[in-house]
Formats: structure tokens, C-alpha cells, sequence
């Protein structure tokens, strides 16, 4: 009778770690990230008379693929007379499962023909993330405080925003427009401008672009990295009462011990150190009770792994 029982705790472990090493070699793909995103203070051209100024400022240059995370701080007049910013901030990053980035530009002017546009403060911000690989999604905003449009003699020209994503303003006279909240996207991708002024006054053009923000994902997929994390539970018997000085044993899917522990006076027991990623086997022995073997598939920290034993003289055996 106990060869028969022996067996079929044998054949119990073998089940288990089949069926543990199926789950992890399943929980282990999850997702990783290719990144590409990129924060600018301003960008413009501008034709006067027909000579072509190209102006960039406040640029985190592209993300690298691989992520990281780069902030540029600038601020000072860019054109004397025609263009100039306060402080201008921009960020962009890229870690885990999610791409961001952001610029904010304060105190902007820009005084084109005669007509002057100020704005206290232009701020965008871009995110795309992975939590659904299948389908990255993105979301992005904009905050524009202290807006003025003057024309030529000094008076205010109106402007509403709405907080629409590419809401146009019009200019009188043809001379063109500004775009608020501009908003250009694709899957896994966000690209927000704050403001994009073009007007042409005079035969000279004017074309800026003024808190740019992108962000942009690729999802992949990714075997979790291996780290250490403990185990811990109690050793009870059908009763909920907690059972001391059991031998309690960890075991790898080679059937090697690497971990073993007696359980204390309250019935825990602990294994420090545990490698994520594999597959064990809990096994505990005492004379007194007979205990089913536990597989486990460790990802992460494992708390309440409790092993319940069953009195011997209830399986027909006696205490010796």
C-alpha cells in the first residue's frame, strides 16, 4: 500500500511541473517596447523680404528605439523684433510600456507685419502606451493661458478656444491663420502642437510652430527578466492548526533541493532568494502527516503558500 501511494505522489509531481512549465512558458511573453518621441519649444520659418530664417529651439532630438530620456531647458529672444520666448522646457522619455512627451513655452511673441501674437503660457503633452499590445493607445493635451491677437493699429482681434483638437482661427484679410491643439496620429503614435501660426503679411511668411510634443510605441514582446523574491506560507492541518517542526523543501524541475526550512511554532515557513522564471515543487514531511506535493510557476513574490497535512491515522496508518 505504501509503494502505491509513493507512485502516486510520483506521478502527482510529474503532472504538476508539466503543467507549471506549460503556464510560465506562457506567462513569461508579455510585451516590450520600441520607442520614438521627440519635445520642441519652437520651430519656424520665416521669409522676410526674401530672405529665409529657420529657427529651433528648446529640441530634445529624436528618442533613441531603445528609450531613456532627454530634457532640454532654453529660453531668450530668437529673432530680435519678430520672435521670442521666455523659458522653454521640453521632455521626452521613453521606459516599460510607455512613451511620453512634453513642452511648455512661456512668455511667447511673435510680432509678424504688425499684427503681434503673446501668449503667457503653451504647454502640450503626449503619452502612448502598451497596456493593450494588440492596440497602443494615445492621449495628448494642451493648455494655452494669457492669449492676445493684436492687429496692426493696436486693436485686439478676438480668439475663443474651444479645446478641440485642431480648432482654426482665421485672421482678417486673408493674411492666414493660427491652429490650436493641431493634432496629427496614427496607430501607436500622437503628435500635439500648441499653436501653428501661418500668415503671409506684406509678401513676408510666417510659419511657426510653438509647443510640439510626440510620442510614439511599438509593442513587441518580452521575456521577463529573473530577480529574486521570497516564498512564504504555513504548514496547518485540516483543522486550520498550525503544525510545527515540519520539513518543508523547495525543489527545481530537475528534482534538486535548493531551499529548505522548518516550520515554526505558528506552522511558517520561508525560502529567501528564489530565482523568478522557473518552475519548483513544495514538498513537506513530517511523521505524523502526509502532505500533497505543490507546484508553483514563481513571476513574482509568493505569500499565503500554505501546505495542509493530513493526520496518518486518518489514511489507516499509526504514529510511530
Amino acid at each position: 500500500m505504501n509503494m502505491g501511494k509513493e507512485r502516486l505522489v510520483s506521478i502527482c509531481i510529474s503532472v504538476a511541473i508539466v503543467m507549471a512549465t506549460f503556464i510560465v512558458s506562457q506567462a513569461q511573453v508579455t510585451g516590450t517596447s520600441e520607442y520614438s518621441g521627440r519635445a520642441t519649444g519652437i520651430a519656424s520659418v520665416i521669409n522676410i523680404n526674401g530672405a529665409s530664417t529657420t529657427t529651433t529651439v528648446g529640441d530634445t532630438c529624436p528618442l533613441p528605439f531603445r528609450g531613456g530620456t532627454s530634457t532640454v531647458t532654453t529660453s531668450g529672444p530668437l529673432i530680435t523684433g519678430i520672435l521670442g520666448t521666455g523659458t522653454i522646457v521640453s521632455t521626452t522619455s521613453g521606459a516599460g510600456l510607455t512613451s511620453q512627451s512634453s513642452s511648455s513655452v512661456s512668455d511667447f511673441l511673435l510680432n509678424a507685419g504688425g499684427w503681434t501674437i503673446r501668449a503667457s503660457n503653451v504647454a502640450t503633452r503626449t503619452q502612448c502606451s502598451c497596456c493593450d499590445i494588440a492596440a497602443p493607445a494615445c492621449n495628448g493635451e494642451t493648455n494655452i493661458t494669457g492669449l492676445s491677437v493684436t492687429d496692426p493699429n493696436g486693436a485686439n482681434f478676438p480668439v475663443t478656444i474651444n479645446g478641440q483638437a485642431n480648432q482654426v482661427v482665421t485672421l482678417p484679410n486673408g493674411i492666414g491663420t493660427i491652429t490650436f491643439n493641431e493634432r496629427t496620429s496614427a496607430p501607436g503614435s500622437l503628435t500635439v502642437n500648441g499653436m501653428h501660426i501661418n500668415l503671409t503679411v506684406g509678401g513676408n511668411t510666417y510659419n511657426v510652430v510653438v509647443a510640439s510634443s510626440h510620442s510614439d510605441i511599438l509593442c513587441g514582446s518580452l521575456v521577463i527578466t529573473p530577480s529574486d523574491v521570497n516564498i512564504s506560507g504555513r504548514v496547518l492541518d485540516t483543522g486550520g492548526a498550525p503544525i510545527s517542526q515540519v520539513s518543508v523543501t523547495l525543489s527545481n524541475d530537475r528534482g534538486q533541493i535548493i531551499r529548505s526550512a522548518l516550520s515554526g511554532m505558528d506552522g511558517s515557513y520561508q525560502f529567501t532568494e528564489v530565482q523568478t522564471g522557473q518552475t519548483y515543487v513544495i514538498q513537506a514531511s513530517h511523521k505524523a502527516y502526509t502532505f500533497q506535493p505543490k507546484a508553483i510557476n514563481l513571476l513574482d513574490e509568493m505569500t499565503d503558500v500554505n501546505l495542509i497535512g493530513t493526520a496518518r491515522t486518518m489514511l489507516g496508518f499509526s504514529k510511530k
